[in-house]
């Protein structure tokens, strides 16, 4: 029997006018899809031929994790001098974080955007979504910063502040749609940790597996994840 399934939910009072959250899998990047399965590798102790990052189940597994939560109208921005960034917002979608939020850290001198966001997310009891950058894409010059929140119980916007990466002269519109922060449920577990030596022989054979089966990960051991 399957599984039934948790529900995260995305509310808001606007449903007809916004672009939806969607599960991360339906935004694989087009160079992603593009990029070949196996590549010629000339590195010391590697085959001549070895599988891209499209094979890598960790790696595709991180950017099709959860769920996007996209930018709901087109935003235009222009950076003129490392001083000012002139933003073309109708909807005032994004606004500023003071950066004396940060005191010594390493983006204090930086700008910080604020990009606001719609939907109240609300999760089963005892689970919390962790709001990540899109995790292996680096196609926006805007670093979302990362935060966990308990939205179990927390029924408000979440809104994601931003560190600016666009350089002087550069001009970026971000379009409708465009999916700017993931979104991933997490389970509130208490954990402890330990440290300990490694089983030896079973470390020898995954690696001998390895050796016979650079896929051995994505055949034996990897499972598929679901989000829909």
């Amino acid at each position: 029997m399957e599984q039934k399934p948790n529900l995260i939910a995305f509310l808001t009072n606007q449903p007809d006018d916004v672009a939806p959250p969607t599960p991360a899998a339906q935004h694989i990047p087009e160079w992603l899809k593009q990029m070949p399965a196996e590549v010629h590798v000339s590195q010391l102790n590697l085959p001549k031929s070895s599988g891209s990052v499209k094979k890598c189940m960790p790696f595709v597994d991180a950017m099709t994790c959860g769920y996007t939560i996209p930018i709901t109208a087109d935003v235009t921005f222009y950076m003129p001098d490392e001083q000012h960034l002139d933003i073309v917002d109708p909807e005032t979608l994004v606004t500023w974080q003071s950066n004396d939020q940060y005191p010594g850290a390493p983006f204090h001198q930086k700008m910080v955007l604020k990009f606001r966001n719609p939907w109240v997310v609300q999760t089963p009891p005892g689970y919390s979504t962790l709001f990540v950058p899109m995790l292996n894409q680096l196609t926006l010059p805007f670093q979302v910063l990362a935060g966990l929140v308990e939205t179990d119980t927390y029924y408000n916007e979440v809104y994601f502040p931003a560190i600016c990466m666009m350089r002087p002269g550069q001009m970026f519109e971000l379009k409708r749609g465009t999916p700017i922060v993931q979104a991933i449920p997490i389970k509130r577990e208490p954990w402890a940790s330990f440290v300990a030596d490694t089983d030896s022989e079973r470390l020898k054979e995954t690696k001998a597996g390895m050796k016979t089966n650079e896929h051995l990960y994505r055949d034996e051991m990897w499972e598929k994840k679901t989000y829909r």
